[in-house]
């Protein structure tokens, strides 16, 4: 019987295999380098695989990681997504002898290759066509990765950021196929056939129907633009002598419309048309002015005939302070005789008519501005107590019936052909 082997030998025997994995896994990546050099060696990047031959089928996966933003203004959306290519090139093609390990032998089916590789072998000149600007991020590397098959067949992913623009429903009667995704309720896959000057060419359309949130806008534009309009006619219920109270309320209305317009119209883009937040801004809008000048009326009709006849009083003032003494007529005859008396000393006084006229024409002046000064402060007095006019109440009575019934028929007309439409 053979005495067993000591501890020394089996430490022997482990590092002998250590040494010997070791020796096999430098060859195993020593080939895998030879052997990518070998396929680039004599390799033409300009040429695509089966050159001449039948067109090269070339699959395309678009996997959406986010939807980051949407720009109205610019009409565009930036989206970030993973671009996989597949496609098959025969040169690449590779036979990995096998390697003995632990488990038996093994032959290498896939390489996955950093970015570098892309730029050394023919890849699709795969673009974007409503791309407006792209980037690929390159934290830490670049994001890009190709994975090479023994059977020649590539996968080539990229992560990128793509900003593309919005555009209308351009697509026509194309084969749609549906498919599923949790976070959009609405959008289409369309395979059609792209003709360009250098030939037809296959084209996949990803279509996402975007459709605006109309809560955001009724609390934000067309809410305060209806709680504007019904307060403008808060002035029909003000009296009608508070001038200061009626012009302010209705300029502050007109401003705050004009306001909320330039709020709007800074954040939808900027188009040729006419869209139908517009319609109603305007319509809004037309309605404050309308009260605004509502007023104007009532205060002219007011203030009008009172202005005319204060005017004419004044008219008939002047015309009787203009009547003068006849030529030859003792300025004051009931004080005065007009022969001297025989007991009295006094001179007889007689004025020429030349006399007569200049003293007349140097007391209108002075009493013109005693009458204007009474007349204003009789003015002053009367204006308070002057009963209401009828026409002025009767203008507000009709503008607070007419106002609010000619709005909610808008309403009515607009919210009906805009919804249902």
């Amino acid at each position: 019987m053979r005495p067993p082997p000591t501890t020394h030998t089996h430490i022997l025997h482990c590092r002998k295999i250590c040494v010997g994995w070791g020796c096999q896994h430098t060859d195993y990546f020593g080939n895998i380098s030879e052997t990518i050099e070998n396929l680039l060696n004599g390799y033409d990047i300009r040429l695509r695989p089966s050159f001449g031959g039948d067109p090269l089928k070339i699959g395309i996966e678009v996997i959406l990681a986010s939807f980051d933003s949407i720009s109205e203004v610019n009409m565009d959306y930036t989206i970030t997504m993973y671009l996989n290519q597949y496609w098959r090139d025969e040169r690449l093609q590779f036979v990995h002898p096998g390697t003995p390990n632990f488990l038996g032998t093994f032959a290498v089916s896939a390489m996955t290759l950093t970015g570098a590789f892309a730029e050394k072998i023919w890849v699709p000149d795969t673009f974007l066509a409503n791309d407006k600007n792209s980037f690929l991020h390159d934290i830490t590397e670049k994001n890009k990765m190709v994975r090479l098959y023994g059977n020649g067949s590539l996968v080539y992913g990229m992560r990128h950021v793509c900003t593309g623009s919005t555009t209308g429903n351009s697509h026509g009667g194309f084969g749609i196929v549906p498919a599923t995704f949790s976070p959009f309720s609405n959008y289409e896959i369309i395979n059609k056939v792209e003709g360009l000057l250098t030939g037809n060419y296959q084209r996949l359309s990803l279509v996402f129907q975007l459709q605006r949130n109309i809560g955001y806008f009724i609390f934000q534009t067309y809410l305060p633009s209806i709680l504007i309009v019904m307060l403008s006619w808060v002035s029909f219920w003000i009296n009608h002598e508070a001038t200061s109270a009626r012009v302010a309320l209705g300029i502050t209305t007109v401003l705050t419309m004009t306001t909320i317009s330039n709020g709007v119209r800074s954040s939808l883009p900027r188009i040729s048309y006419v869209k139908a937040i517009d319609i109603y801004l305007v319509m809004c809008f037309v309605f404050v002015f309308a009260a605004l000048l509502e007023y104007a009326a009532v205060n002219y009709t007011y203030w009008g005939a009172r202005a005319k006849r204060k005017a004419k009083r004044l008219r008939e003032r002047a015309a009787s302070v203009r009547k003068r003494p006849d030529d030859g007529e003792p300025l004051y005859p009931d004080y005065i005789s007009p022969h001297r008396s025989q007991d009295s000393n006094l001179p007889q006084v007689y004025m020429s008519s030349t006399s007569v006229r200049r003293r007349s024409v140097s007391h209108i002046p002075s009493r013109r501005r005693r009458l204007l000064s009474q007349f204003r402060q009789k003015a002053k007095s009367i204006k308070v107590k002057i009963p209401r006019v009828q026409d002025v109440n009767t203008i507000d009575k009709y503008a607070r019936l007419m106002f609010p019934l000619l709005f909610v028929v808008f309403n009515a007309s607009y919210w009906a052909v805009y919804l249902l439409t």
